[in-house]
């Protein structure tokens, strides 16, 4: 079992029916003004606690506001039931909310609704990409692509194909720009894939560009370089995948993941550990480029690093068979374990502090860097307990997740 600190959100889905006035309630007595967020991408503010009620005002999710009052008793809304409250927000205004939209954990991510979406069953789904216009990409095992725009109302295939070559699996969608990338697995169907027009056509790079091998895990852009991780090192091309060669040091080692940092160091999840290819410093003065080992120090850096992901901050995050483990770019001697003990998938980190993470045994949100975290399973709303890959929407910060054969989640 994992062992975040957990905080099981129970998922409410709010249907549009109206209330009679007889469900209008006084103020219970017992309730103390507190602060809640807004768990709604969009809440309809009321002027009376009911449905049927005229519409206020619309706040945002994350919106942190002031309930002041909660009707006397719960209303139903068809299997769920919960209360009204009152709440104060900007311009000296208030109005009611329904409180399956609100959460008073308003330091956290929690209650959140998830929504499970199958684009085609029987398909195993085992990547997930958001494009800066929010159209959502979805590959499959067996090389296929799955994309949506309208929130998974529809979806239509894409095969990619280059001169009658199908890409054979589909282990990650990078978005670069004009540019999406393809981490593809499967011998002479595999490689590296790009498009730079939405899938209208593609170019394949393989070993026949120099890559080392055609399974490729992993693939990170910096600085209009591209790292791809493959099962047999870190190849690196400089003119948009055209040529690739092993990365500088000459790293052989399995990588299933790769991350660059803003001061330009890289970092490889192998199937030996953590490494990093950063300047040190020589036992008799100067300094030189190489690969080191780092992280052996923490208690859930195992053998098997599956992700790694530095945050504009400088924090970094590697997940592996034994839970997630966080250091610093400036000190890389010092490690903390901050979740075990299960397969950590996927990672996303960012400057704020917040680091979503993909595990074997469900999806993990912190908002403090790792200091206290929400998680949420099947029983929330997600397709499977199982993480394989993660997506944030660039626009509106939704969260979209794979379980393979169980199909994508979101949340609303």
């Amino acid at each position: 079992m994992i062992n975040f600190k957990r905080f099981f959100i129970t998922s409410s889905v709010f249907f549009g029916i109206l209330f009679s006035a007889s469900l209008l309630f006084a103020q219970s007595d017992s309730f103390q003004a507190v602060k809640v967020k807004v768990t709604a991408g969009t809440l309809i503010v009321r002027n009376i606690a009911s449905q049927g009620g005229s519409e206020v005002a619309k706040l945002k999710r994350g919106e942190v506001l002031d309930a002041v009052e909660r009707s006397a008793n719960k209303s139903k809304v068809d299997e769920y039931e919960d209360y009204w409250y009152k709440v104060n927000f900007p311009k000296k205004k208030s109005g009611w909310v329904f409180g399956s939209f609100i959460t008073f954990d308003v330091n956290l991510e929690s209650g959140l609704r998830w929504k499970s979406v199958n684009p085609a069953q029987g398909n195993k789904f085992s990547a997930i990409a958001v494009a800066t216009n929010g159209e959502v990409m979805a590959g499959t095992e067996g090389g296929v692509i799955f994309l949506s725009s309208d929130k998974s109302k529809s979806w239509r295939k894409l095969v990619p194909q280059v001169l009658g070559v199908n890409l054979a699996s589909v282990n990650k969608i990078v978005v670069d720009g004009k540019n999406i990338w393809i981490a593809g697995g499967g011998d002479a169907k595999g490689g590296v894939w790009r498009t730079t027009n939405s899938g209208g056509s593609w170019t394949q790079f393989t070993t026949s560009q120099g890559l080392p091998s055609n399974e490729i895990y992993d693939i990170a852009v910096a600085s209009n370089v591209v790292y791809a991780a493959t099962s047999s090192g870190i190849s690196v091309s400089k003119d948009q995948g055209a040529t690739w060669a092993l990365a500088e040091g000459d790293f052989k080692k399995k990588t299933f993941a790769v991350a660059v940092s803003s001061d330009g160091k890289v970092f490889a999840g192998t199937s030996s550990g953590l490494f990093v290819y950063s300047e040190s410093k020589g036992v008799f003065g100067g300094s030189s480029k190489s690969w080191n080992k780092v992280g052996i120090s923490s208690p859930n850096m195992g053998d098997q690093v599956y992700s790694v992901s530095v945050s504009g901050n400088g924090d970094v995050y590697a997940g592996s068979d034994k839970g997630l483990s966080k250091s610093t770019v400036a000190d890389l001697e010092k490690w903390s374990g901050i979740g075990g003990k299960t397969s950590v998938n996927s990672i996303l980190a960012d400057k704020s502090g917040k680091v979503i993470v993909g595990t074997d045994n469900g999806l993990n949100i912190s908002l403090d860097q790792g200091a206290s975290w929400v998680t949420y399973k099947k029983e929330n709303g997600l397709a499977g307990n199982k993480i394989s890959q993660i997506a944030l929407h660039p626009s509106d910060s939704t969260i979209w997740t794979t379980s393979s054969g169980d199909g994508l989640s979101f949340h609303e």
